[in-house]
Order: C-alpha cells, then structure tokens, then sequence
C-alpha cells in the first residue's frame, strides 16, 4: 500500500512539474519574441540602438502588475478553479493579441504596434501572477528549487521557440507567416490549463490578499533590497547582445540558433544543475556564485572587444553569448527559489508577484537606458564599466543577505504564512 501511495505523489509530483513548465512556456512564447527576435529583427532593419533598448517599455505592466495581484488571488470563478480562471481567460487574450499583430505588422503605423505590444504584455504579466501563485501553492518548501527549475525550464523552451524558431520563420517565410505559428504554440499549451489539480482549500486565506500586508513583512522587504543591488547591473549587459550580434555581421538565423537554440539548450541544463546545487547550498549563496562569475564574464568580454579578437575570432562572441545565458539560468533559477521561500501560501500570487515585478522594473530600467550608454562609450568601454557596477553590486548584495539573515534570525519568521 505504501509502495502504491508512494508512486501514485510521484505521478503527481511529476504531472504537476510538467504543467507548471508547459504554463511558463506559454506565457515565455510571446515575452521572449519580443525579448529576443524582435531587437535582431529591428537591428536588421536599421533602427538605432536607442529605439531597440526602449523596447524595453512595453514592458511596463509586467513592473506594475503587482496593482492587480491581490484581484487575481481573490477574484475567480469557483466552478473552474482560483488559478484556472484567468490562465483561461488570459491565454485566450494572448492568442488573439498575437494574431492581431500578425495582420497589422508594420504598416498600420507604430501606434497600433505599440497598443498591441501592451495588450499582449499585460495580459502575459496577468496569466503569470496566477502562474506563479500556482507554483508556490502546489510545491512544498522542500520542492521549491523543483518549482523553480520548472519556470527556468519553461521560461529555456519559451526562448528557443519565440525567440529563435520566430527568427528563422520570419528570415524564410515572413512577418505574416512567423507570428501566426506563434499564436499556434501560444494556443497549443492552453491544454496545460485542463491539467491543472488545485489545492484551493488548502491555501483559503484568513484574511482577504492585500499589499499592505506583504509589505508588512520583513522577508519582502529584504528581498526588494536584494534584487535592486543585484539585478539593476544584469539588464544593460543582456540588452546589448543581440544588436552587438548583428553589428558584428551575423545573420537572423544565426542569432537565433544561438540564443535560443543552443542558449535554450545550455539554459536547461544550467537549470537542472542550479536544482541539483540547490539541494546542497542556500538560494542566495548560489546566486552571489553565479555574480561572481557574471562579473569576470563583463570584463573578459570588455577587453576581448578593446583588444579586437572578436575581429579576427568570429565565433568568439557566441561563446560568451553562452556563458552569458549560462549564468543568468542560474541566477534565475536561485532568484525564483529564493522567492518562493520568502511568499506567503496565503496570497502565494500577490507576494510572488511583488518580488518579481520589482525585478522586472529593475531590469526594464536597465534594458531601457542600456542603447544609450552602449552608443555614447562603444561596446567595450560599456563592458568594463558594467564590469566595475558588478563588483559593487554583488559585495553589497553580500551585505544585504547577512543582514536580512540576522534581522530575521532576531526578530523570528513573523507573518510567512500570515
């Protein structure tokens, strides 16, 4: 009997860890076409780098979700399920935004480009406030690094498949063609959604989800001062990537298999490895880890671009292009580990989208201003000086955590599952 119970949380821990991969890959879908083929595709085109860095302000609700979370962990429809509900109604949404973009493409004028661009956003950054609350809900603590290698997972395959496969489609086939088979991949996960095995009773809060309570405790607080020292750093050198690709001559398809192939590929196994880490070290010790080596990364590839070798090795920059998406998984799966240990079960969604928003904000606000140091200092010099912010950034994210370890040692976990 015991054997029979034991395999059967076994399935179930395992359907549970494929959904939650499939439900981040369908909201990465449309998140990393932008992220990823729409700069190249951009750059290729001619548009100034300071025009693709504020792509980066489409972004913008994914930074104030947060004003919603708390109606998304209250308000639903009890015959489909609290997380059901809007993962439903905000698929839906996307699929057609996607579509809407397929038809309109360019030359209806950067207005409808723009309206569509934040449809499409907003409704990503609502269906991951329940994706998130979902995932916090259905783990236990001790699989909270499984939880988070899921979204890293599914956040890889999001990648590879808006960013890369939309490449090579828009390359051979065109705009019209590329963002429809998108939609089509956006629409194919919704049947995730069917799969999904709410614990809805279990996580009823005593009091209704709000954001004063969540910025009442002090876990939030000290991960807030976290993820401004250590993310506000990583933005600008991951925005630069794809146009510094196509300045240095390499084609759409090339950037594609780069960054969402083989960087997908390598993201997935840097995911896997950061779980199997997780189980032996602490979140935040991983994550000063990988900024140690971000830091050296900056500066090995600022001096490799002052000295010229990207001249003369071509494939040079993709190895550090690797690196680079190497360790942000990393970082990524620590980070969102980290996350789900500092939420409450009781407002899961609002807790974790707090902490993710300000990330988010963080990394927009670099990615934005990212063009315009890059053309005023030239990509090395840009480089060295992000290298020099990385240092500081991690010595005093360092200081943050042994600071929030003490403070909360002192003052007890008060309000984790308030």
């Amino acid at each position: 009997m015991t054997s029979i119970d034991n395999n059967s949380l076994q399935r179930v821990s395992m359907l549970s860890l494929s959904v939650v991969i499939v439900l981040y890959l369908a909201h990465a879908l449309p998140l990393y076409f932008y992220n990823v083929a729409l700069p190249a595709i951009l750059r290729h085109q001619g548009v100034d780098l300071r025009w693709i860095g504020m792509l980066s302000l489409l972004y913008i609700p994914w930074a104030f979700k947060f004003f919603w979370a708390p109606l998304i962990d209250r308000i639903y429809i009890k015959k489909l399920g609290k997380r059901k509900t809007w993962l439903l109604f905000t698929q839906i949404a996307l699929v057609l935004g996607v579509l809407v973009l397929a038809f309109t493409q360019f030359s209806y004028g950067l207005t409808v480009f723009v309206v569509v661009g934040l449809w499409i956003s907003t409704f990503a950054a609502t269906q991951d406030i329940a994706i998130d609350g979902y995932t916090v809900e259905t783990f236990s603590e001790s699989e909270y690094r499984l939880g988070s290698m899921a979204q890293s997972i599914g956040v890889a395959l999001g990648s590879m498949l808006g960013g890369a496969v939309t490449l090579w489609l828009y390359q051979y086939y065109g705009w019209e063609t590329a963002l429809i088979c998108l939609a089509a991949m956006t629409a194919l996960t919704m049947f995730a959604i069917f799969q999904i095995k709410e614990k809805t009773d279990e996580h009823i809060a005593k009091q209704p989800p709000s954001l004063i309570r969540a910025f009442k405790r002090p876990e939030i607080l000290w991960a807030l001062a976290l993820i401004f020292s250590y993310r506000i750093v990583e933005a600008p050198a991951m925005a630069m990537l794809s146009p510094m690709l196509i300045d240095q001559k390499w084609s759409l398809a090339q950037i594609g298999v780069l960054m969402s192939v083989l960087g997908a590929g390598v993201g997935l196994l840097a995911a896997i490895s950061a779980a199997f880490l997780l189980k032996k070290v602490e979140a935040t010790q991983l994550l000063i880890w990988a900024g140690w080596s971000r830091t050296v990364l900056y500066g090995l590839l600022g001096l490799a671009i002052l000295l010229g070798w990207l001249n003369h090795w071509h494939v040079l920059l993709g190895v550090f292009v690797i690196a680079f998406l190497a360790i942000r998984y990393i970082a990524m799966t620590s980070l969102y580990a980290y996350f789900m240990q500092n939420s409450s079960k009781q407002q899961a969604g609002t807790d974790f989208t707090i902490l993710v928003c300000f990330e988010l904000l963080i990394y927009f606000i670099g990615g934005a201003s990212s063009g315009f140091l890059a053309k005023a200092l030239g990509y090395g010099q840009f480089y060295i000086v992000l290298t020099i912010a990385s240092f500081i950034s991690i010595l005093l994210s360092i200081v943050i955590i042994k600071l929030s370890k003490k403070h909360i040692s002192t003052t007890g976990n008060i309000g984790k599952n308030a």
